[in-house]
């Protein structure tokens, strides 16, 4: 699913070519001219990370952040200013801010920053997502989110939860989920963890929870 962006700025001109560039790319994108419509929006709606004007009409950037952080709101804030000094980077930092980017800017620079903070957000979130298996159903709940999953995978899985945070080989994963009699071949192991990755991670071209320790094995790491 596209990532969601809000971008908040006064000036036409700069919002068009942020938009346009944001939407090439691959992101839905919403606006906001003043701070009080971006604090309305970011009220209504979730956003995967916002793009905020310092200088805004009504409500400026920094109260918009701090009111938004005093709420508990994490979503991914990166600064946009025409103002470069080190006192307002820190204070917009010592806000919340994820990032800082300094108008006039270039967009290949803005669109690597935000690729930046949404993979370090999303590390952070997927750090903190919470597994419970129901043994009775053989199944996953995650998140509040019940994932119904194959007698393989739910062993698997539960092997992996047993020795979080530990790396264990491929053989370890075979001999304990498959066992050493076996007629299945030590390949439906990556099988089954691609199969479980389909289910559990957001992106399964880059994993968060089963990684992989390349030339020995996997680790669980939730």
């Amino acid at each position: 699913m596209a990532k969601k962006i809000l971008c908040v700025d006064d000036e036409p001109a700069i919002l068009e070519l942020i938009e346009y560039n944001l939407q090439t790319n691959g992101y839905q994108v919403e606006h906001a001219t003043d701070g009080q419509m971006a604090l309305d929006k970011l009220e209504q709606g979730k956003f995967d990370l916002v793009l905020l004007d310092q200088m805004l009409p009504k409500v400026d950037g920094l109260h918009v952040l701090k009111k938004l952080r005093s709420k508990g709101d994490l979503t991914p804030v990166i600064f946009l200013t025409a103002v470069d000094t080190e006192e307002n980077k820190i204070d917009g930092l010592v806000s919340g801010a994820d990032d800082y980017v300094t108008k006039p800017f270039s967009v290949k620079e803005l669109l690597a920053r935000i690729e930046v903070v949404l993979r370090r957000t999303q590390k952070s979130a997927d750090a903190k997502r919470i597994f419970e298996l129901n043994k009775s159903l053989k199944s996953l709940n995650m998140d509040g989110t019940d994932i119904s999953l194959t007698r393989k995978e739910y062993e698997l899985l539960e092997f992996l939860i047993k020795n979080k945070g530990i790396v264990v080989s491929r053989d370890q994963i075979f001999e304990n989920v498959w066992g050493i009699n076996s007629n299945s071949q030590i390949r439906m192991v990556d099988i089954q963890i691609s199969h479980l990755r389909d289910k559990i991670e957001r992106d399964t071209k880059d994993p968060q929870i089963i990684k992989t320790v390349h030339g020995f094995g996997y680790i669980l790491e939730v």
